[in-house]
This record gives structure tokens, C-alpha cells and sequence, in this order.
């Protein structure tokens, strides 16, 4: 059953990778043109009309007027499926069977959370400029019992969305230098593959920027869908598919190679401890409520060029999981199946391609094209979170703390500069990683980057729908929960798994939710207090520099919006509670019957999580409520370079005075309780 020869056939992978990277570069090329010119270019029956916009700034990090249906759905999608999609999922797959579905059953309840703040956010930053989540949390609690408040919200919001990024970096870097040198026999090292890749990264989001970023996961999503496909076809024709992977683990052979493998395919969920019931659903919940955090994603939202856009995509991108992830999972199933005598090598995926290609001419071209696309998810979030990295120490250090009237060309320079700065961290710690022994685990990686973010999100989620919220309410909220979830996650006698680098506690739960849930009731006990009784802590008169106070309710009206309705989160919530297969107390940790080719616990979680993908849809169709808002201008003096690069709406009133860390001024008066 274990296949180990395997014979030269790198040819095909060579050139396709040879032309993928020239694709990009050239892709990089034409948004750099575009970026920078208003003109139209002519290439034999095609037109490309620049796309440049007064505000250098905004040309660069946010991709001129905005992304267009198309770029939008692919550059979300890519940036979503990873490195961990390719590399992660299926070792997870590899050694604990079922349960890895759990990335489907997290990641398609993340579109409809967005649709909770997306229809506001996205107006807000048309209407405010906004390219980062914390730009809108300053403004929402400017007002306050003192300018501090704000500022220490968007410094400690800004240390807590570092994690995704560098986490997603690593896990990138690690598996295109775990994956490449498994799949290639060594004839490239994992070295050579990770700086190849630092390299090209970095010229293109230096020319292209986060078009050139967008443009290329157009690219990279296409042939991640394309290579998913033909992998599942070919896992079936060549592997024996998921009718052998049942046979296989369900044989008296598999029991006896390996008892805990054989009860992870077989078993239903144990209730508690290390991938348990309440494993399942802590990492579920929290993956839910972090990712929507995420500044690569959240950047995206401002950006786009209409509501249209994001609706009609997240619509249809959150029934992407079941193919682009569930294809992945089957790499490791596989594996666990065809690998029984002899475990493979770190890199799943790449083992598995590698017996693809060893078959025939036909396994050579198509495991080419498995690896090509297990590239494209290693690439297009990498590039993503270089942006992302730049555009948040932009944002919210350089222009507020150091140097608040910079000119749009240095506010570039910047940006681009930080993101050079956020890749090199990257790759150092990339190379720690695959110079361990073995490589860290990715999906480990991505589980705990979700332990900061998930405390910047009750700021958010709530801040864009309660209107009498003060900043002093959520400051102590995520103090508290922050606090709660270092100190767990960091004490090995209460997290088990810190030495593994995950967060758990003995019974299954994360730290991290649990710190949330501290930060919520925090928020929302102490929001209250102050709402009845704003005497407790009077508003400042002073304002903090560079803020445009936020009222939700003047911009927004006094009752919750269609978003919000009860009746799509009521069903949201049943369904999402049913994903986790609770109602089989009687039978946790003992044998399931199988329906099919999976055990019926599975296929229950997957059928209801298709149900909810459904209803996504239809939330994105009928709950939706567009808002349009008047331009505020931009709070920070204008360069005298820039005194004609400025767009309709963004020049501040104070064009040159110097302003300092606060002001005062006539503060708008306390946010109240609707009426």
C-alpha cells in the first residue's frame, strides 16, 4: 500500500510555475500603469482605462475608485484560502480525521457575520476614507471623559491585529517551504522556494500596490478553483477517493496500525478535552467572530467600488469552502488511507501530489497543476497582509503620532516601507520555522492568531449598532478580556496545549473566547452604567487631535437596520448551534454509523452548514439596507505638495494649522440611548 519510488516528472510544475510568475509581474506592471495614469491603453482588441485618483494615498492602498465584482470575489477568496488551506488542513486531515471539517464549519458563518457590519462599514469608509478597522474605532469614541480614551482604544486595538498578520505570514512561508522541497525531491530547497516567493512578493506590492495585490489573486484564486477541481477529480480516479479512505479506516488493519487514528475516523466527538465537542465549538465561534477582524479582509470591505459588489459576491463566495477546502481535506484523508505502513513526510499535500505525479503523464500535468495552486494560496495572502501591515502603521501611528501633515508621496513611501519591514519579519520567522524539527504546525498557527483580534471585535460589532456605547465601557472590556486570555493562554497549568502552541484548557475551550466573553460582559455592563447615568464619568470637552466624532444614530438613525434583524440571526443562530453535533450526548466517543462515505455526525454538520451557506445567500439578498452618507473631510492639514491632489470632499477645514495630541474645543454632546 505505501508507495515510496518516485520518478523525475518536475517539468511540467517548472513551467507552469515559470508562467504564473510572469503573469503576476506583468499584472503588477499594468496596476502600477493604472495607478498612475488616467489614459487608456490599447492591447490589440482589449482597453485598459487608468484608474488614477487625485489622492496618491488612496490610488495606492486603496486601489484607485475600488475593486469591481470580479477582482473583489477572487482577491477575498484567495486571501481567505492560504497557506493553511494547502499545507495545514490537510495534515490536520492526515492526523485527526473528521474533525477537520471544522474549517468549513467556521469559515462559512464568518460572510455572515460581515453582513452585521459590512452594509456601515463599507458606507463609512466611502464616506470617511477609511482603509482600517481602528480608523473607525477613534472616531466612534472620540467622545469621552478624556482624549486618552480613543487614543489608548486605537493603540492597543493596533497591538491586537499584529497577530493575524504575522501569523498568516508565517504560515504562508512555512508551507511553501515545507511543500516545494517534499514535492520536488530536493532539487529545490525550502529556502530557495521561501525567498523566491519574499522576492517576488515584495516587487509586486511595491509597483502594483493593493490593485496589483487584488489583480494577482484574480490570477492565484482561478487557478486555486481550477487545481482544487482537478484534484478532486484525480484524487478519485488515481487514489481510489473517499470510497477507499471509508474502506481503508473503518478495516481491523487500520485499527491495529493506529487505535487513536482509527477512532478519530470512526468515533463521534468526546464532549471535553483535546479535540472534543467543545474544542470543535470553541474554535468555531472564535474563528467566526476573529476573522471578521482580519485587516486584510476588512480593508477589502472599504474598498470596494459598491454595495452591489460585496453583496452579490459574499453571497456566492461562502459555498467556496465546500470546494476549495473540502478538496484539501480530502489530500489528508487520502493520505491517511494510502500512507499506513509508513507515515509520509511533513508536507501532506506535496506526498500525496507526488503520488499523483509518479502515476502517469496525465498525474504528472495534474499534480503540476495541484502544486501551481497550492502556490497561488501561499502567495496571495502573503501579499495581502504586506498591505495590510503598511496600511494599518499608516493609518493609525505614522499620520497621527509622527508626522500628521506628510505629504501623500511620503505617506506612500511609508506605507510601502513598513510593508517591506512587516515581509522581513515574515521570512525570519519563516525560516525559524522551517529550519525546526518538524516545521510548526499551520493549522496551530492559525488557531492562535485568533487569541488578540478576537477582543478588538465587541468594539466593532456593537459600536456600530448601539449608539449610547462610550469608549471608557469598551476600553475596560478589552482590557479585562485581553488580560483574561494572556493570562490563560500563557499558564501552562491552565492552557494544556501551550506547549504545542495552541490555547485550550482541559476541557476543549479557548482562552481567547473565554477572554471574550469577559470583554462583552464588561462592555456591555459598564456601556449600560454610563448610558443611565452619564454623570458617572461627564464627557471631556477636549477632543482628541485628528478625530471626526462619530454618531451612529445622526448617520445611521435611531433604530437598528435590516442587518440587524432578528429574524435572520435567529436562524442564523439554530443553525449555527446545530454545526456542532451536541445532540449526540449518548453517543460521544463511541463508534457512528457511517451514511455513505463519512460518519453520520459528519455528514449531519456539513448538510446543516450547507443549510446555512443557503441562508447567508439569502441574507446578503433581503436583509441588506444600503446607506449613503455625506463626505466628511480628512482630519489631517494638507501638504502644500499636495494642495491639488486633493479629491472632491477631502480637504479639512484646518489646512495647514498645527494641531497637537488634543484640542478643545465645543465637544458634540454625550451619545445617548435611542429614544
Amino acid at each position: 500500500m505505501l508507495h515510496t519510488a518516485m520518478s523525475d516528472g518536475n517539468d511540467a510544475v517548472y513551467a507552469i510555475l515559470v508562467i504564473y510568475f510572469f503573469v503576476i509581474l506583468c499584472s503588477s506592471v499594468l496596476s502600477f500603469w493604472m495607478n498612475n495614469s488616467t489614459t487608456t491603453l490599447r492591447l490589440g482588441p482589449l482597453s485598459v482605462v487608468g484608474d488614477r485618483v487625485n489622492n496618491l494615498t488612496q490610488s495606492y492602498l486603496g486601489a484607485g475608485t475600488g475593486l469591481g465584482f470580479l477582482v473583489f470575489f477572487f482577491t477575498m477568496c484567495s486571501s481567505l484560502f492560504s497557506g493553511y488551506t494547502v499545507s495545514g488542513i490537510p495534515a490536520e486531515a492526515y492526523g485527526r480525521g473528521w474533525i477537520a471539517i471544522r474549517w468549513i464549519l467556521a469559515g462559512v458563518p464568518i460572510y455572515g457575520a460581515f453582513l452585521l457590519l459590512t452594509p456601515r462599514l463599507h458606507a463609512l469608509g466611502k464616506s470617511r476614507g477609511y482603509l482600517s478597522i481602528i480608523e473607525f474605532i477613534f472616531d466612534r469614541y472620540a467622545v469621552s471623559s478624556s482624549p486618552a480614551v480613543p487614543h489608548a482604544l486605537r493603540l492597543i486595538s493596533l497591538f491586537c491585529l499584529q497577530l493575524p498578520v504575522f501569523t498568516y505570514l508565517i504560515t504562508q512561508f512555512t508551507g511553501i517551504g515545507a511543500e516545494i522541497p517534499v514535492y520536488t525531491k530536493g532539487e529545490i530547497t525550502g529556502l530557495g522556494a521561501l525567498l523566491t516567493a519574499a522576492i517576488i512578493l515584495c516587487f509586486l506590492s511595491i509597483l502594483g500596490g493593493l490593485r496589483g495585490v487584488a489583480y494577482t489573486d484574480v490570477i492565484q484564486g482561478i487557478a486555486l478553483v481550477v487545481g482544487s477541481f482537478v484534484f478532486f477529480c484525480v484524487q478519485h480516479v488515481n487514489l481510489g477517493g473517499m470510497g477507499m479512505v471509508a474502506r481503508v479506516t473503518r478495516s481491523a488493519e487500520f485499527a491495529e496500525a493506529d487505535p487513536a487514528k482509527f477512532a478519530s475516523f470512526n468515533t463521534v466527538p468526546r464532549e471535553s478535552g483535546g479535540w472534543s465537542l467543545a474544542s470543535l465549538a470553541s474554535f468555531v465561534l472564535k474563528v467566526t467572530i476573529a476573522a471578521t477582524m482580519f485587516p486584510h479582509l476588512v480593508q477589502r470591505l472599504f474598498v470596494a467600488k459598491n454595495t452591489t459588489v460585496i453583496r452579490v459576491g459574499f453571497s456566492t463566495m461562502n459555498a467556496t469552502f465546500f470546494f476549495v477546502q473540502f478538496a484539501s481535506m480530502i489530500s489528508g484523508w487520502v493520505a491517511a488511507a494510502y500512507f499506513v505502513e509508513t507515515p509520509p513526510p511533513n508536507a501532506i499535500f506535496a506526498s500525496v501530489a507526488g503520488v499523483v505525479r509518479d502515476a502517469n503523464t496525465t498525474g504528472q500535468f495534474a499534480s503540476a497543476l495541484m502544486m501551481s495552486a497550492a502556490v497561488c494560496a501561499f502567495m496571495s495572502t502573503a501579499d495581502s497582509c504586506m498591505i495590510a501591515f503598511g496600511t494599518m502603521w499608516l493609518k493609525d501611528f505614522f499620520l497621527p503620532y509622527v508626522s500628521p501633515g506628510a505629504s501623500q508621496q511620503t505617506q506612500v513611501v511609508f506605507a510601502k516601507t513598513m510593508g517591506i519591514i512587516g515581509l522581513a519579519v515574515g521570512v525570519l520567522l519563516g525560516v525559524q520555522s522551517i529550519l525546526a524539527t518538524p516545521p510548526w504546525n499551520l493549522s496551530n498557527l492559525f488557531s492562535l492568531q485568533a487569541a488578540t483580534p478576537i477582543h478588538v471585535a465587541p468594539s466593532v460589532w456593537l459600536g456600530l449598532h448601539w449608539r449610547g456605547l462610550r469608549g471608557e465601557a469598551v476600553l475596560a472590556g478589552m482590557l479585562l478580556g485581553l488580560g483574561t486570555t494572556l493570562g490563560m493562554a500563557f499558564d501552562p497549568s491552565y492552557n494544556v496545549k501551550l506547549k504545542f502552541g495552541l490555547e485550550e484548557n482541559a476541557e476543549g475551550w479557548a482562552p481567547s473566547l473565554i477572554g471574550c466573553a469577559v470583554n462583552v460582559a464588561t462592555t456591555i455592563i459598564i456601556g449600560l452604567a454610563l448610558e443611565a447615568s452619564p454623570s458617572l464619568l461627564p464627557v471631556s470637552s477636549a477632543l482628541p487631535a485628528f478625530s471626526r466624532p462619530l454618531d451612529i444614530a445622526a448617520e445611521f438613525g435611531e433604530k437598528l437596520g435590516s442587518e440587524a434583524s432578528p429574524l435572520f440571526w435567529g436562524v442564523f443562530a439554530v443553525l449555527f448551534a446545530l454545526m456542532i453535533p451536541f445532540y449526540r450526548a449518548e453517543d460521544f466517543g463511541k463508534q457512528d454509523e457511517y451514511v455513505g462515505e463519512v460518519p453520520s455526525w459528519v455528514f449531519t454538520s456539513l448538510f446543516i452548514c450547507g443549510l446555512l451557506t443557503i441562508w447567508i445567500a439569502i441574507g446578503y439578498a433581503y436583509f441588506w439596507r444600503d446607506y449613503t452618507l455625506a463626505r466628511v473631510p480628512s482630519p489631517y492639514p494638507v501638504h502644500p505638495d499636495d494642495v491639488n491632489r486633493q479629491d472632491s470632499g477631502d480637504v479639512p477645514a484646518h489646512k495647514t494649522k498645527s494641531v497637537g495630541m488634543s484640542e478643545v474645543s465645543e465637544a458634540p454632546p454625550a451619545p445617548v440611548a435611542p429614544a
